[in-house]
C-alpha cells in the first residue's frame, strides 16, 4: 500500500485449509473466534474486520509472492529480458511487498493475530508455457483484477470507518495495476482485444462464471469497464487455490 495510506495491522493463517475456512465462515455469516488472550473480548464486528483483513492479506502474500519470482533471486528473473517488463515487476512487486507489511501492522493494531505467509507453487498457472515477458504479463493480468474485484467483495463488510478507506486506497492501487500492465501489453503487441470492454476481467464472455484459469481471458482494454462487479470469497478461493499449497 502507498505510504500515505493510514493502515496498521495484523492476522493468524498458512495452509489453504485455514484460508477454505475463512470463505466457508464468511459464507454463512459467522466470525472466526479471536486467539487473544491477553486482550478483551473482540465485538463480532471487530473480529470480522481482522478476518476480511486476513482474507486481503492472503492475497497480498500471493500477489508479492508472484511479482518477488520474477525480480532480484526469484526463480523466474532471469527469464524476463525487455526493461520496460522488468521494470513494471519491480514496481508493482514493492508495491505488494508494501500493502503486505501494512495489513501486518495493522492486524497487530487491531489486537488480533496476523496469518503467516503460505506455501505458494505458480506452477499450475505456468504449465508447459515458455516462462518469458509476455507469459509473465499475461498472468499478471489475469492475477491483478482478481484482486481488485476480490477487495470490492469485502469493503462494505468492514465496520470500521479508518479500514474502508485503507481497503479503498489499496484497492485503487490493484485498478492501477491493471491497467498499467495492460497498456503495455497494448505496446508490445500481446494484448489482442485492446478495446474490448469487460466487468468481470479476467473471467471470459464465453464463460463468465468459470474460476479456472484455463477460461480465463487475459485480453481486455487498460481502461475495462465503468464498474467492476464483485467476488465472493468463495469465489477468489476458487480462483487461487491451485497455487496454495
Amino acid at each position: 500500500m502507498p505510504d500515505d495510506t493510514q493502515i496498521t495491522s495484523a492476522v493468524n493463517s498458512t495452509s489453504r485449509r485455514q484460508f477454505m475456512g475463512y470463505a466457508a465462515l464468511f459464507g454463512g455469516g459467522m466470525a472466526l473466534v479471536s486467539c487473544s488472550v491477553t486482550l478483551p473480548p473482540k465485538t463480532a464486528a471487530e473480529q470480522q474486520d481482522i478476518d476480511i483483513l486476513n482474507y486481503a492479506l492472503t492475497l497480498e502474500y500471493l500477489e508479492a509472492e508472484f511479482y518477488s519470482a520474477f525480480i532480484g533471486s526469484g526463480p523466474y528473473a532471469s527469464k524476463l529480458t525487455d526493461p520496460r517488463v522488468i521494470e513494471y515487476a519491480k514496481e508493482i512487486a514493492a508495491h505488494e511487498i508494501s500493502h503486505v507489511e501494512a495489513l501486518k501492522k495493522t492486524i497487530d493494531s487491531l489486537g488480533g493475530k496476523f496469518v503467516a505467509k503460505p506455501n505458494f507453487d505458480f506452477s499450475p498457472l505456468i504449465g508447459n508455457a515458455t516462462v518469458n515477458d509476455q507469459l509473465f504479463l499475461q498472468l499478471a493480468a489475469t492475477l491483478e483484477p482478481v484482486g481488485v474485484r476480490a477487495y470490492l467483495g469485502q469493503v462494505a463488510r468492514l465496520s470500521n470507518p479508518q479500514l474502508i478507506a485503507a481497503a479503498a486506497a489499496i484497492h485503487a492501487v490493484e485498478a492501477n495495476h491493471v491497467s498499467a500492465v495492460q497498456e503495455l501489453r497494448v505496446k508490445l503487441g500481446h494484448n489482442t482485444a485492446p478495446t474490448r470492454q469487460t466487468d468481470i476481467a479476467p473471467q471470459s464472455a464465453a464463460k463468465p462464471t468459470s474460476t479456472a484459469a484455463a477460461d480465463f481471458d487475459p485480453n481486455y482494454s487498460p481502461t475495462p469497464t465503468a464498474f467492476w462487479k464483485p467476488l465472493t470469497m468463495a469465489e477468489v478461493l476458487a480462483i487461487v487455490k491451485p497455487v496454495i499449497k
